[in-house]
């Protein structure tokens, strides 16, 4: 199987997409593991150059990822959320220096930052992080910078070398990333499954949020969260989103989406099922 996910080598997304190996084909083959942005990922499967995407969806600590959303919404006639994978997420800081007073720079992704920001202020007072495009980058910078620190995983550190000066440096301990795994179809029932909705408005009308949710709400459907994200190709215009317990092909949740495909067919607008797929829990690191 082959895999695509955000790179570069050394991600959280490169450990979920490891892990998702591990549980389909019972075994690690980085190799089978390729890389690139989040977009190109889900270019990658449609255009067969890939069988899965992973993806990183929602962070418990700063919440859902938009990109992989915007991105979905994009490649919507295409592509399908086929199942997910939890990540526990564990910062440290690494460089290459012997002793955390030698760093006088620390780099890493915006998110880890944000992340991680309440210790880095009590261990780091005077300096300011700067953000860089993934926590690969930052260990790369570590490298080739001595009194440069990267935030990463662990796993990250070792993966470039570098001496681990700080462990555990998240704020909040339990912190873990939802994946997506992305394919050309959705996941057949399990039992256990959540759906992920988008729908747009052709035009606004007082009280439609009210009449979607209700139509949930008289079919017992659980919703888990409703976000909204702007409508690129449309300006001050949105899209929302609803993921909820349950498979497309039950029957409440079938009349739930039936009952909303005519409230917004009749503003001029659409609802897309992004993928029903496996409502999964945190599993253990397959990477070694």
């Amino acid at each position: 199987m082959q895999i695509v996910t955000l790179g570069p080598k050394g991600t959280f997304s490169e450990e979920a997409a490891l892990n998702y190996q591990k549980r389909i084909t019972g075994r690690v083959a980085p190799e089978k593991i390729k890389f690139a942005n989040i977009f190109d990922c889900l270019q990658a499967v449609e255009s067969y150059q890939a069988d899965r995407a992973v993806l990183p969806a929602e962070n418990m600590v700063d919440g859902i990822i938009g990109l992989t959303f915007d991105a979905l919404i994009e490649f919507h006639d295409f592509i399908k959320v086929h199942d997910e994978v939890h990540v526990n997420i564990k910062y440290v800081l690494a460089g290459r220096m012997d002793h955390p007073k030698k760093v006088k720079k620390i780099f890493s992704h915006p998110s880890a930052l944000n992340q991680c920001a309440q210790n880095l202020e009590k261990l780091f007072p005077s300096i300011i992080p700067v953000p860089v495009a993934s926590t690969a980058e930052a260990a790369v910078k570590a490298t080739e910078e001595p009194d440069v620190a990267a935030l990463c995983s662990p796993r990250t550190a070792r993966e470039y070398g570098l001496h681990i000066l700080h462990e555990n440096l998240a704020d909040y301990p339990n912190n873990e990333t939802r994946f997506f795994v992305c394919g050309l179809t959705d996941h057949a029932p399990t039992g256990n499954d959540r759906t992920l909705l988008a729908v747009r408005f052709g035009e606004n009308r007082p009280g439609q949020l009210h009449e979607i949710t209700g139509f949930f709400a008289e079919n017992g459907i659980d919703l888990t969260f409703v976000q909204s994200r702007p409508y690129k190709v449309r300006p001050q215009e949105y899209v929302l989103l609803f993921e909820m317990v349950g498979h497309k092909s039950e029957p409440g949740l079938k009349k739930a989406l039936h009952q909303i495909e005519q409230t917004v067919r009749q503003t001029n607008g659409w609802k897309k099922v992004l993928g029903s797929y496996p409502r999964r829990q945190k599993e253990e690191n397959g990477t070694g």
